[in-house]
């Protein structure tokens, strides 16, 4: 495997709960980000918002001309079960399978 020797850069789209606070969104873009990066297909999650769990089947989606891997999160929260869906793309070329974006 390549070694990449310099910064990786990219994108994280999320669709969560409105009701969770702008830290518990980053705190689970952040684990879906991590989780992309180490190969990890699961992991389980808690904050003062939520505990669940964050997964991937590793699978390709499109959102418009980007497109990365999906990950999704089964959430327990104080409103009740929900849940939230995240797209890591990465833009640095040759690393994670993706390919060239025009943005």
């Amino acid at each position: 495997m390549m070694e990449h020797q310099g910064i990786r850069w990219g994108y994280v789209f999320l669709r969560a709960p409105n009701f969770l606070s702008g830290d518990d969104r980053e705190s689970l873009m952040t684990t879906a980000v991590e989780m992309y990066l180490a190969g990890e297909p699961e992991r389980d999650v808690k904050a003062e918002g939520y505990e669940g769990r964050v997964y991937t089947d590793q699978r390709f989606e499109m959102l418009g001309e980007l497109g990365g891997q999906r990950f999704d999160a089964e959430l327990e929260t104080m409103q009740g079960r929900d849940t939230a869906t995240f797209l890591v793309n990465e833009q640095t070329r040759g690393i994670g399978g993706g390919g060239f974006s025009r943005n």
